[in-house]
């Protein structure tokens, strides 16, 4: 160190204090690194840090606050949980949809590496990675339920709800091929039918960065003023009454729904055991799987019962 470096540090430390000096670190490392990330969201390239892609923040510390919590999610339209489920549970989950996957052909997994790796097969793309949507023996298996219907997720929704709550059978287990991405859209499209106290639980298996496909989701677009055609249009559209031919996805474009609506699309990184939970009225898409990697998550929903 320089003589002029280390008279910096003495300075630093003298006027914030140690504690001080370490969160002005912490905060410069992550505007460094924000600066310098840009992010394929849907056919967008968009900048981490930049006006139209931001960092989600975490509602970790308001667990065991069901006021909080739910001020949280009225104000944002989502709750991002750090450790809401084990981690080598969900590891142990990741380990059993990988052997599924083999299972169902020698063209699924790259052969070169160790297939608990999850590097999928350079010819294995859209419509390679087996379906695995439903309530099934693999959705239903003991590793896959210990996470999805396990007691940390109870828990949460027991307290979140302030009463018993219960999940469908029905679990959203997908595996997200290289290229691939899920376009903006709210679930309600899907999901109008029942209870309006529904809330998704996306759940990825294993450590997901942003280059692996994370969800992204458009902060308060479940209430803010500018989304209020969007949301009694598109966002009241049954798609199975209207027996839509296609995705229900709005657009495959996030700057298309930030052009005409407002709103700032915000992700992160995920690691195992994380969790994001939001609304129907919640606009969201992913970020791109630019790895060769298979994108493990699971949606699931919860509501009071």
């Amino acid at each position: 160190q320089s003589a002029e470096n280390m008279f910096r540090q003495v300075k630093l430390k003298s006027t914030f204090g140690l504690g001080g000096v370490m969160a002005l670190l912490r905060q410069c490392r992550r505007a460094c690194y924000e600066a310098a990330m840009n992010v394929k969201v849907g056919t967008a390239l968009l900048e981490l840090g930049g006006p139209h892609l931001k960092e989600l923040q975490d509602s970790s510390h308001l667990m065991g606050n069901p006021d909080a919590l739910h001020q949280e999610m009225d104000d944002k339209g989502y709750l991002l949980i750090r450790g809401l489920h084990n981690r080598q549970d969900v590891l142990d989950a990741r380990l059993a949809v990988l052997d599924h996957i083999r299972s169902c052909g020698e063209d699924k997994l790259d052969p070169n590496y160790k297939w608990e790796q999850g590097v999928l097969d350079s010819r294995c793309g859209h419509g390679c990675v087996p379906f695995m949507e439903g309530k099934n023996a693999l959705t239903h298996s003991e590793a896959v339920l210990r996470v999805l219907e396990g007691r940390r997720a109870r828990s949460f929704f027991e307290n979140f709800f302030r009463e018993s709550a219960k999940t469908f059978d029905f679990k959203w287990l997908r595996a997200m091929h290289s290229e691939g991405f899920t376009g903006a859209h709210v679930d309600n499209v899907y999901m109008s039918r029942g209870s309006k106290e529904l809330y998704t639980i996306w759940t990825p298996f294993g450590d997901v960065p942003l280059e692996m496909g994370t969800l992204a989701v458009v902060e308060g677009s479940h209430r803010l003023p500018g989304f209020k055609k969007f949301q009694t249009t598109y966002g009241n559209m049954d798609v199975e009454a209207e027996k839509l031919q296609g995705t229900g996805w709005f657009t495959e474009d996030p700057m298309e729904i930030i052009e005409r609506f407002g709103g700032v699309w915000k992700t992160t990184n995920f690691t195992a055991g994380d969790a994001l939970i939001f609304t129907l009225r919640t606009v969201h898409m992913s970020t791109v799987n630019t790895t060769h990697y298979a994108r493990i998550s699971c949606d699931t929903r919860w509501l009071p019962g």
